[in-house]
């Protein structure tokens, strides 16, 4: 399994990764039965059976599983009499499928999560610069989407509220995007680690606490960072949302490197995941991006290293 690597596993865990991979149909079922739920989990299968069997092997199986299922949302909601939200959805496991294939693509070349992870964020920066420059603009791109919730999640809105609420569309490109690259990394991490507990290895754990944006990422990031405070302009705000996702993970990689060096008791670090599933969620994010730009700088993981 070219460029698979992880934390030690517990026996259950690589039990069941020796079964599922014993058969090349069987990632793609379970990806299939996770696609509508928790289509992290279809992305990062799916880039699991990409690293083991290649893009090439892992397509017809891929587009297969997406195609039926997408197929059985659009039945199920035809019968039922509205399609609306049965399509949303079906983009959704398409999308899930396919990103699976290209994060498995992604982590073959790279060898690595540090240089995927880098690439990742690049390519999707890549991606929302080329919207808002070339295509219809986070604005043109949502006001259908936009026009649904106005009219029909709240038809009582004051011309003022429905004001302010289109006024937001521009930005929801970014917002969008970074909530997209957060799950995509996620994945990205989920399929690295499964694949090390399938053959053994071991790297997973020390390669994320050396996780970091580079000067090369980390300068630019910082720099829409600084511009998206004091300037109100979409693109900015939407590559600074993604620029923020970038440092949150170089921030929750400098806390997981200390942890690991001081030994920190488990419950400190459950307790960031924690408090980012909370009202206190844009505080935290904001704490743990804050940590990651300043890594980018001074080495905060520095006095960890032994002195030569």
């Amino acid at each position: 399994m070219s460029g698979c690597v992880t934390l030690p596993a517990e026996p259950v865990m690589k039990g069941f990764l020796d079964w599922l991979l014993a058969r090349p149909h069987r990632p793609i079922l379970l990806a299939a039965a996770t696609s509508v739920l928790v289509p992290v989990v279809t992305v990062a299968i799916v880039a699991l059976e990409t690293l083991r069997s290649g893009f090439r092997d892992t397509l017809p199986g891929a587009a297969i599983g997406a195609g039926v299922v997408a197929a059985l949302l659009v039945i199920s909601a035809r019968v039922q009499g509205g399609d609306t939200l049965s399509a949303l959805y079906a983009g959704i496991v398409v999308f899930a499928f396919a990103a699976g294939l290209g994060v498995g693509v992604l982590l073959r070349w790279a060898r690595g999560i540090e240089r995927a992870f880098r690439a990742l964020v690049l390519v999707m920066a890549g991606g929302v610069f080329a919207v808002s420059l070339f295509g219809p603009g986070g604005g043109d791109l949502f006001a259908p989407l936009f026009d649904y919730i106005a009219e029909i999640g709240a038809p009582d809105a004051t011309e003022e509220q429905r004001a302010a609420f289109r006024a937001a569309q521009p930005f929801v490109l970014g917002l969008l995007a970074a909530g997209m690259l957060s799950a995509l990394v996620i994945a990205l991490f989920l399929a690295y680690w499964l694949c090390g507990i399938a053959v053994g290895d071991t790297r997973f754990g020390r390669e994320f606490r050396e996780l970091r944006l580079g000067r090369s990422l980390g300068i630019p990031a910082m720099v829409l960072i600084t511009a998206g405070l004091v300037l109100g302009a979409p693109l900015i705000q939407n590559l600074a949302a993604l620029a923020l996702v970038g440092f949150v993970f170089q921030g929750l990689s400098v806390m997981h490197a200390w942890a690991h060096a001081r030994r920190w008791h488990t419950a400190l670090v459950a307790g960031v995941y924690v408090l980012l599933i909370t009202p206190l969620t844009g505080v935290v994010v904001l704490g743990l991006s804050a940590v990651g730009l300043m890594d980018n700088w001074f080495d905060l993981r520095a006095p960890l290293r032994p002195r030569t």
